[in-house]
């Protein structure tokens, strides 16, 4: 059931411009449709098997667009073959209802389509040799819709040794509309519309027995009145496709975290356009922009259609990540771009980065590119970037052949150059499983594909795999290049926050809570899925002993359990229908209970824990302050009596020299043990007077033929008052004082000028003569000693 392109102005309300002429080339390929629909087309080299790389790799290509519709015939992969030397393999399997009906319930089945793609699989291992193929090297290749139903085959158990290599291209499992929630629903509807609930004479069978089983009833009916069946579609999502339980597997995401033994044991490539969202809104929307109120809307009927729980809090989320707060005033343009974006990266971009991290975070070897390349003849606007699909014809390699006369289009020796190289890295990957391996790189120097500059913009790029920590990428570009973190923080929205927010949380809490407050359906852009008053089946695993697959589920009533200190506000539903108002408060009344006492706990905690550490920081600062002011003060008086000694002109007790004293250490930094000497201040001496005591400390020091000699020169000091009044306007430099250490404790060696004993002014003999007349200075100069400790 393909869309009705028929009347162009009432499609151009559902669909852009872009996508309506993408139509308009592909379903007149699609008017012939069978039951009969499981064929393959193979495209080989034309060398066959006699080639230099037989036997070739596969390419395995399960097409998209639709779970309803679609075929492999429009995808050529004869350019493909013939370039990178590969076996090209399009396959075409059951859609709609013939391929997703699950016709029993309580079984696995159901999910037709993907046994029809694992049997293409089971004959391609038993039969690609014959064409020249590698069984051993097949890669299953999905876009869209196919990604999913790739994937799905990737991890079940029926897929091992059919596949090695897996390329994921705008799609993947745990996408949000990859698996159908409620197949029973769909099956009591096909049930209805089929009048299987009425026997051969038009009585009405035992309900049971109609929801139970419904597959002899359709098998009897015209596949025209298959066909002609319609089911109720909600906006974004599908109506047909693949449901669990898969086998005998678990739901995707816990397949691909735990037990998938074909999905680690596979390398995986993974690829994203700019714009997954583009076919989602109308030629207008693309065409004048949105306003605030419509982007509400939108995202609201997203966010119903795809999630269960806490549908407020998730919408507040997206709106909050996606609005620039930098512009007071939104442009309708800029809304709608960024609405296009939250809606990529909420259905398909978020889901493929998780599937990839899932993927590397059990040791497998990953790539991720995004491409980000448009093509300069495009059918979409230049602004958004490339859309969903836009790569398709470089990974077949189109540009490099002009198209192919169902897809005709100008493509520039630019956009040669990119399909060449996307080509390159896609069957050195399908080789290889590593996209920079040599492979057939030879063509990479052809002179029609692009100039000589475009074709060596790919050739010195390394590929590096995605891991966890890095999370590299490669942008597939104009200019290409490795980066890291695609969309990092609107990542973290989609797979960390609003993970958490989408929790069922308290068993006893109502559904209505986790509903939008909007009822209104003008509060939404398109059909919306029916609130549900009950928690929704969770499937379960097959029981490891017993092989039993269970499909519990955890019946709640829709209000909750009557409470007594709740009052009467909690009432059976089955007696009481609640208003508006009764709901508000209910909610109120059911968040008081539940939360606040863990709420309030932990705000008791913050504050604590803050006001805690306020006070340690205060005492530190403090600590630190008075540390540093009394470091300041210390400072401050050694520098004013250091000032006061410089200077000369007096101590602090006139006619006294302050005695200097130094810290009881030892010359080498050590403390000494023995308590510091008292000192006192010592009366101003004439330099005749220190001659004297310094010619007494000689004396007993055994130096007295030099004191002799010394003495003789300045024998007598007659005018002594004279030789201190005349030293008075000068001032001598104070001789330097001697230096103990350790291994000297005694002093200088004799032989020069020293000091002996301690607490003596003393003067060096070779000063002496300053003080006699005899010099030819009628002044004498009057020496000033500063007196320092000396430790014994």
């Amino acid at each position: 059931n393909y869309p009705d392109i028929a009347n162009r102005s009432a499609a151009l309300m559902s669909m852009p411009k872009g996508r309506y002429q993408y139509l308009k080339k592909v379903i007149p390929l699609l008017v012939n449709q069978s039951e009969d629909c499981l064929t393959l087309n193979i495209y080989v080299p034309g060398s066959g098997n006699r080639g230099l790389e037989a036997p070739y790799s596969v390419f395995f290509y399960i097409h998209g667009e639709s779970f309803e519709w679609g075929s492999g015939n429009p995808y050529d992969g004869s350019v493909l073959a013939s370039y990178g030397h590969v076996i090209v393999i399009t396959v075409n399997y059951r859609l709609g209802i013939l391929g997703f009906i699950r016709a029993r319930a309580n079984t696995p089945g159901g999910n037709l389509a993907l046994l029809d793609i694992v049997a293409a699989l089971q004959w391609t291992r038993d039969n690609i040799a014959a064409f020249g193929g590698d069984p051993s090297r097949v890669t299953i290749v999905g876009h869209d819709t196919g990604a999913a139903l790739a994937n799905l085959v990737l991890i079940s158990k029926a897929s091992k040794g059919l596949t090695h290599r897996a390329i994921l291209l705008s799609g993947s499992a745990v996408s949000p509309w990859a698996i159908i929630p409620n197949p029973e629903r769909v099956r009591e509807e096909v049930s209805q519309q089929m009048a299987c609930h009425l026997d051969t004479s038009g009585v009405k069978r035992n309900a049971k027995d109609v929801t139970e089983d419904v597959s002899e009833c359709l098998k009897s009916k015209p596949l025209e009145a298959l066909m002609g069946v319609r089911l109720e579609t909600v906006r974004f999502m599908p109506s047909w496709g693949p449901t669990l339980p898969l086998d005998e597997a678990m739901d995707p995401e816990s397949a691909m975290e735990q037990t998938s033994e074909s999905f680690i044991t596979s390398e995986l490539m993974i690829g994203m356009t700019t714009t997954e969202s583009y076919n989602d809104f109308s030629a207008a929307d693309i065409q004048y922009g949105l306003e605030e109120e419509q982007r509400n809307r939108l995202l609201r009927t997203y966010i119903r259609n795809a999630f269960t729980y806490h549908l407020n809090e998730i919408f507040s989320a997206v709106r909050n990540e996606y609005t620039d707060w930098d512009k007071p005033i939104q442009h309708p343009i800029n809304i709608r771009d960024s609405t296009m974006e939250a809606l990529s990266d909420g259905h398909t971009v978020a889901p493929l980065i998780k599937t990839g991290y899932l993927h590397a975070r059990r040791g497998a070897k990953t790539y991720l590119f995004h491409f980000g390349y448009q093509t300069k003849d495009s059918e979409y606007p230049q602004r958004l970037g490339s859309v969903r699909g836009e790569d398709i014809p470089y990974i077949f390699g189109l540009p490099l052949v002009l198209g192919m006369p169902n897809f005709p289009q100008n493509f520039s020796r630019q956009d040669m150059g990119v399909a060449e190289a996307v080509l390159n890295f896609v069957t050195n990957f399908c080789k290889t499983g590593d996209p920079n391996e040599a492979g057939h790189q030879q063509a990479m120097l052809h002179p029609d594909y692009g100039t000589a500059r475009e074709r060596t913009r790919y050739r010195g790029i390394t590929w590096e795999t995605y891991e966890t920590t890095t999370q590299q990428y490669l942008s597939i570009s104009l200019k290409p290049k490795m980066k890291s973190h695609y969309r990092g923080h609107k990542m973290s929205v989609w797979l960390n926050l609003i993970p958490q927010l989408h929790e069922p949380g308290d068993p006893e809490v109502s559904m209505r809570h986790h509903h939008f407050r909007e009822r209104d359906p003008s509060y939404y852009a398109g059909a919306v899925r029916a609130e549900s008053f009950t928690r929704p089946k969770i499937p379960y695993p097959a029981d490891p002993v017993n092989g039993v697959q269970e499909s519990r589920q955890e019946n709640f009533n829709p209000e909750c359990t009557p409470d007594p200190t709740l009052g009467e506000a909690l009432q059976d539903t089955e007696d009481t229908t609640l208003s508006a108002d009764e709901e508000e408060e209910l909610l109120q009344k059911l968040a008081t209970r539940h939360y606040y006492s863990s709420y309030t706990a932990a705000l008791g905690v913050t504050v604590g824990v803050g006001c805690l550490l306020l006070i340690l920081n205060m005492l530190i600062f403090a600590g630190i302050y008075y540390q540093r002011d009394r470091s300041r003060r210390k400072n401050r008086t050694l520098r004013r009596h250091q000032s006061a000694t410089s200077s000369g002109h007096g101590s602090p007790v006139d006619g006294e020299i302050p005695l200097t004293v130094r810290p009881n250490n030892s010359p080498n930094g050590k403390k000494q043990s023995e308590p510091p000497p008292n000192y006192t201040t010592l009366q101003k001496r004439s330099p005749c007077t220190l001659r004297k005591d310094q010619c007494g400390t000689l004396t007993r020091k055994g130096h007295s033929d030099k004191c002799k000699q010394a003495h003789h020169h300045s024998s007598s000091c007659p005018n002594q008052h004279k030789c201190s009044s005349a030293g008075k306007g000068h001032h001598g430099v104070p001789p330097q004082p001697p230096v103990r250490t350790s291994s000297n404790p005694d002093g200088p060696p004799p032989g020069g000028p020293h000091l002996t004993d301690v607490g003596l002014l003393q003067v060096p003999s070779a000063m002496a003569p300053n003080c006699s007349p005899s010099a030819g200075n009628t002044s004498t100069l009057k020496k000033r000693v500063q007196i320092q400790e000396i430790t014994v």
